[in-house]
C-alpha cells in the first residue's frame, strides 16, 4: 500500500524538491508508505509525533547503556523515530489538521529527541572512560542543538537569508551527512565521532546563522 495523495490533495504529501538524497530515497519512500496506513485509521499527526518522541526516547535509553548490541538497537529506533517524525506533518498535510501548535510541538519533540540521544552518548562514554572531556562535549552538542532548532525555525518563518547564504547554510544542515555520521558510529560503535561532530558542527551552523540573518537584516 503506498500513499495515494496526489489526485487527493491540492498539496502534496511527499515533497522531493531540494531535499537530500537519503532523506528523499530512504526516509520519505518509507514515511510515505506508512503515512498511507495511518491516514486510514482515526490517529492524529499530534499522536504520530508522540509515537515520534517515545520511539527517540527508548533510542536514548539504549544509547546509554554503551554496549555494541544496545548501540545498534538504539540506531534502529532512533532510524524508526526519524521517520515518525517525517509521517506527522504528512498526516497533518492529507487529513488537512496543519496548525501552530503541531508545528510548535513537532519542533519541540525534535529537540527533545535530538538533545535525549546526545545525552544517552554522554552518559554511555562517560560511563565507559569517566572523562569530564565527555561531559564537556555532550553539553556543548545539546546546547548547539538546542540554539540550531530555534533559531531556523525562528528565522525560517521571516526567510530574510539571502540566496548565498541559504546555499551555504544547507550544506551544513545536510541531512545526509548527519546519517551517514550516525550509521558510522553506530556500524564501527564509535559514538564519540557522533559526539564530537554534534558539538561542532551544530555550534558553527547556529553561529553562521546567527552571523548571515544580522548581516542580511541591518
Amino acid at each position: 500500500m503506498s500513499l495515494e495523495t496526489e489526485n487527493q490533495s491540492s498539496r502534496p504529501v511527499v515533497s522531493d524538491l531540494d531535499s537530500p538524497i537519503i532523506d528523499r530515497y530512504i526516509i520519505r519512500r518509507i514515511s510515505g508508505f506508512i503515512t498511507g496506513l495511518i491516514v486510514k485509521t482515526p490517529v492524529t499527526p499530534n499522536q504520530v509525533t508522540i509515537l515520534s518522541l517515545v520511539t527517540g526516547i527508548t533510542a536514548a535509553l539504549f544509547f546509554s547503556h554503551g554496549s555494541r548490541i544496545y548501540t545498534i538497537i538504539a540506531g534502529i529506533l532512533y532510524f524508526v523515530s526519524t521517520i515518525f517524525d517525517q509521517c506527522d506533518g504528512e498526516v497533518a498535510r492529507f487529513k488537512h489538521m496543519e496548525s501552530e501548535f503541531g508545528r510548535a510541538f513537532d519542533i519541540i519533540v525534535d529537540s527533545i529527541v535530538n538533545a535525549g540521544i546526545v545525552a544517552g552518548i554522554t552518559v554511555a562514554l562517560y560511563k565507559n572512560s569517566g572523562s569530564g572531556f565527555h561531559i564537556i562535549i555532550g553539553v556543548m552538542a545539546i546546547t548547539g542543538i538546542s540554539i540550531s532548532i530555534l533559531l531556523a525555525t525562528y528565522f525560517g518563518k521571516e526567510n530574510k537569508t539571502d540566496t548565498g547564504t541559504k546555499e551555504m547554510l544547507d550544506k551544513l544542515n545536510n541531512k545526509d551527512f548527519f546519517y551517514i555520521i550516525m550509521l558510522a558510529s553506530v556500524f564501527f560503535n564509535q559514538m564519540i565521532w557522533f559526539l564530537l561532530i554534534m558539538a561542532v558542527g551544530t555550534n558553527i551552523f547556529w553561529i553562521v546563522h546567527k552571523i548571515a540573518h544580522r548581516k542580511v537584516t541591518t
